[in-house]
């Protein structure tokens, strides 16, 4: 959804009506006019699309003021209205470039991106604004458009010379498509701008690597699994993709190929299929086939490869959890527990091991006094700043019975991240069992809020009707 360009837009539609004022007109297209001031200086954007809706339909044969009303439109999420104000306004005056920007911005806020795109391209025949660049750039990406993005994201480098956001996302892009090519953007991104020095490292080496072995489809593997690190799921899969291309045995390009596909809501099973039939006897291949099948829900189709992965990494750690989680989705809790206790054995030290054991025992309510409640102490001890641990020993406190203890923890929880749906889930548990029902349904409420299509969302949706009741 398009965000309300609110201040933009508001200063603008407030420049017109003032432009408009010295016009003699209707008395009720005056009064729009002034409402609609008032409406935009107090970011009421709904009201004013409709009184300059209004002022335009009083109006039809001045495309200015519904240009005006298309605009207000826009911030007020109104995409369809917004679209028809805008053709009218072209073609009553004709195209202007701003307008084809508007036009854009409608229908990408209407869940159009191609035709979008197709308006912004006509206004780039007459203009090169940096926002209407900036707009193309990002649809491109988001297409899978690279080369595009790269030729548009230089045009605005050229007038953005200072600004590193910009030229780390373009150094990015050249690293997916032509790594060689990003390594002098790359190397100012890492002299210049400090807080993304680490990132342009990170990528630098990978190219370096894949350089030195003067192999093309390894460089491309390297830098996908260096994107994978950075969470850039789309340009790792080009990367990776381009390396299978040029060597279709690369096993491991196809298992994290796979992994990237998954991670953006695709069907990753080809590739991570394929990766385990070039290499049966790689721990990485049958460990993403099993991330995989958890992926989709088939805890028993993935504990067989994730098996097989510990039988050939034994001493892994993520592995071992993640058997635990496939048998724990499959309630044989005593597996379970099996696993995830071999996890913290494996690394005794990482607060992430602990984390995913003391959920399991707080979440299934399954030997929480004795061994819950002490891992979840343990996670909390080893990471004082993180928020889900602190969540986790609170729900933990809750299940005992400790309620001060508990509201203590969980308030802590919501101080380290007040954006963390599952604590104030629990919070709002501890409130019903305290039979606090309106704060429990505040808890509740704000739960739902922040997570609506989520797990959490939903246990709090059931726990509003219970409250309720």
């Amino acid at each position: 959804m398009l965000k309300r360009p609110a201040f933009a837009r508001a200063a603008l539609a407030l420049v017109a009506l003032a432009c408009l004022r010295l016009q003699p007109l209707p008395s009720a297209v005056a009064d729009d006019f002034r409402a609609a001031q008032t409406a935009l200086a107090q970011q009421k954007y709904d009201l004013a699309a409709d009184v300059l809706a209004d002022a335009a339909a009083r109006l039809p044969y001045v495309g200015f003021v519904a240009y005006q009303a298309g605009l207000v439109e826009i911030s007020a999420q109104r995409f369809d209205a917004a679209i028809q104000h805008l053709l009218a306004a072209a073609a009553l005056d004709g195209w202007t470039p701003a307008g084809r920007v508007a036009l854009g911005d409608a229908y990408l806020g209407l869940g159009d991106p191609a035709a979008a795109r197709r308006h912004w391209e006509l206004a780039l025949q007459q203009t090169a604004d940096e926002g209407l660049l900036a707009r193309l750039a990002a649809n491109y990406e988001a297409e899978g458009r690279y080369a595009e993005a790269i030729n548009v994201l230089t045009q605005l480098a050229a007038t953005r010379p200072d600004d590193p956001d910009l030229a780390y996302r373009l150094a990015l892009l050249k690293a997916a498509v032509t790594p060689p090519e990003a390594v002098a953007r790359l190397e100012l991104v890492a002299q210049l701008y400090p807080p993304l020095a680490l990132n342009a490292r990170m990528l630098l080496d990978a190219i370096a690597a894949g350089q030195a072995e003067k192999n093309e489809a390894y460089t491309f593997g390297r830098v996908g699994f260096a994107l994978i690190q950075l969470k850039e799921w789309p340009l790792a899969e080009a990367a990776l993709a381009r390396a299978v291309s040029l060597n279709p045995d690369y096993a491991d390009a196809y298992a994290y190929l796979g992994l990237a596909q998954d991670r953006q809501g695709k069907d990753g099973r080809e590739a991570a299929e394929r990766a385990v039939a070039l290499a049966h006897d790689s721990p990485l291949a049958n460990f993403f086939l099993g991330l995989h099948w958890r992926r989709v829900g088939e805890s028993s189709a993935a504990l067989k490869f994730l098996k097989q992965a510990q039988t050939l990494d034994p001493e892994n750690p993520a592995i071992a959890a993640e058997i635990g989680g496939a048998y724990a989705s499959l309630a044989d809790l005593s597996n379970a527990e099996v696993w995830f206790t071999r996890s913290v054995e494996l690394d005794f030290k990482n607060p992430d091991f602990w984390l995913l054991l003391a959920r399991f025992y707080a979440d299934n309510e399954y030997h929480v006094a004795d061994l819950g409640l002490p891992a979840a102490r343990m996670a909390a001890g080893l990471d004082p700043a993180s928020a889900p641990a602190a969540d986790v020993l609170g729900h933990a406190l809750l299940l005992t019975d400790d309620f001060v203890n508990a509201e203590k923890t969980l308030e802590h929880a919501v101080r380290l991240d007040p954006n963390f749906p599952n604590t104030y889930y629990h919070l709002g548990l501890l409130y019903y069992r305290q039979n606090k029902r309106a704060e429990a349904r505040a808890a509740f409420e704000h739960t739902l809020a922040l997570d609506p299509q989520g797990h959490y969302g939903g246990l709090a949706l059931k726990a509003l009707a219970l409250v309720s009741q």
